[in-house]
């Protein structure tokens, strides 16, 4: 193998075979087949492939991030790599020492203490009991475990035990580096400590591989991209992967489906661009009801069809029924990460709008604010401080660009982040 080649799969696959059921019985016909051995009943036998025809190299150096749904084959492919799950067929060679962190249960023995997995783990990486002992104040201090390192760790709470894991692995000076949904474990200040490591693993030319469903980790640590559908590989040939994954992923939302049935079969997407509700049926109180949600295109009057160099408004109808003290605000969801809240305060508005009657509070967006993406558009409303109305997902809008200035968006625009604003930039040539 060459080099520079860290990984190189080929033709693999991983066969499951599903245990055997009898179909057709009763509870009482169950007990007796049970005991008895008796009944001649008809067996359902099925197998699945997890993963199907694998082929892919990974260059030495390269930051690797794997997405797809659950039960696509993203962690099934990092066991294999690991050595945990044996391939059906195919082929993989590695060059260079691997460490992984996997699910929380997995490398860790539950009786011996965090002291004792820690020598353990690093000698099943091929780690010398003296390599250890030099790292080991480092892996316990980055773990935050402290003074129960030398408690049994089946007496860890699922954060500590995939804290210490992650250290071991980071602290250690393998080659190959494995890791499966780590960044959502543990709390926030560790997760930022994971995401601050794998940025100086990367930094330093170690080969990482990251499953991860957060779209955002994946952009910002990742050199390059695959995604697993059904067992299948999608690599990142197509430059927008990330974009056609949220998409299909969208689409399986019961309310798209509900709201656009007679055209899903002819779009792969569409705008849910207005929710609107009955009395009863309305969001709210006795104090205050949501009756309409609406987005509206600006730029090009009842234009359906949003492009990022569009301006557009959200639009919020609700019914007040007493003088309660009201706060107003939208939120922005991409792909299950808020970025975006916006909020008219009862201190920015006219005392009269507090009195009962319909109101329609109103936000415009400016046009080049958003770069291309899918938004899910939620309402937050608090009476007397006091939430009454959270939904995060309430309307859904998909921006595009331009298909004629789509080509002129530069690499940062088509991939990073939700928002691509037109901001005021000089450039003055300095003169000494």
């Amino acid at each position: 193998m060459e080099e520079n080649i860290a990984i190189r799969i080929s033709g693999l696959s991983k066969k499951y075979n599903l245990s055997g059921k009898k179909i057709g019985l009763n509870f009482s016909e169950r007990l007796k087949d049970i005991f008895l051995k008796k009944n001649k009943t008809v067996i359902k036998k099925e197998s699945f492939y997890a993963l199907k025809d694998i082929n892919l190299e990974i260059k030495k150096g390269e930051s690797l991030g794997i997405i797809g749904r659950n039960g696509a084959g993203k962690s099934t492919f990092l066991k294999i790599l690991s050595e945990v799950v044996e391939p059906t067929e195919g082929t993989i060679e590695i060059n260079g020492s691997v460490a992984s962190v996997l699910e929380v249960g997995m490398g860790f023995h539950p009786d011996l203490t965090g002291r004792e997995n820690v020598f353990l783990s690093c000698a099943m990486m091929g780690i010398t009991k003296k390599q250890t002992q030099k790292q080991f104040d480092k892996i316990v201090a980055f773990s935050g475990v402290g003074k129960f390192i030398d408690q049994p760790v089946k007496h860890y709470s699922s954060g500590m035990y995939i804290r210490l894991a992650f250290s071991v692995v980071t602290n250690i000076d393998a080659d190959i580096l494995l890791f499966d949904e780590v960044l959502n474990m543990g709390d926030l200040s560790f997760q930022m400590k994971c995401t601050k490591k794998i940025k100086e693993l990367v930094d330093k030319k170690k080969t990482v591989l990251l499953v991860s469903h957060n779209l955002n980790d994946i952009q910002q640590l990742c050199s390059s991209i695959i995604c697993f559908d059904n067992g299948k590989l999608l690599t990142n040939e197509d430059s927008n992967i990330i974009g056609k994954y949220m998409e299909d992923s969208r689409t399986e939302r019961k309310e798209i489906h509900e709201a656009n049935s007679s055209i899903a079969k002819k779009n792969a997407y569409e705008n849910i661009l207005s929710r609107e509700w009955i009395h009863e049926e309305a969001l709210g109180n006795d104090k205050i009801k949501l009756r309409r949600i609406w987005i509206e295109n600006e730029t090009r009057k009842g234009d359906k069809v949003i492009f990022t160099s569009d301006s557009i408004s959200i639009n919020i109808e609700y019914e007040k029924f007493d003088k309660s003290i009201i706060d107003i605000g939208i939120t922005m969801t991409s792909f299950n990460n808020l970025f975006l809240v916006s909020a008219l305060k009862n201190t920015e508005i006219l005392d009269d709008m507090n009195f009962c009657g319909c109101y329609v509070a109103k936000v415009n967006f400016p046009e080049n604010f958003f770069n291309e993406i899918i938004l899910d558009i939620g309402i937050e409303i608090y009476l007397n401080y006091k939430a009454v109305i959270r939904d995060h997902n309430v309307i859904a809008l998909k921006i595009i660009y331009t298909p004629e200035n789509k080509k002129f968006y530069s690499v940062y625009s088509k991939h990073l982040g939700p928002l691509n604003p037109k901001l005021d930039w000089k450039l003055n040539k300095k003169t000494d």
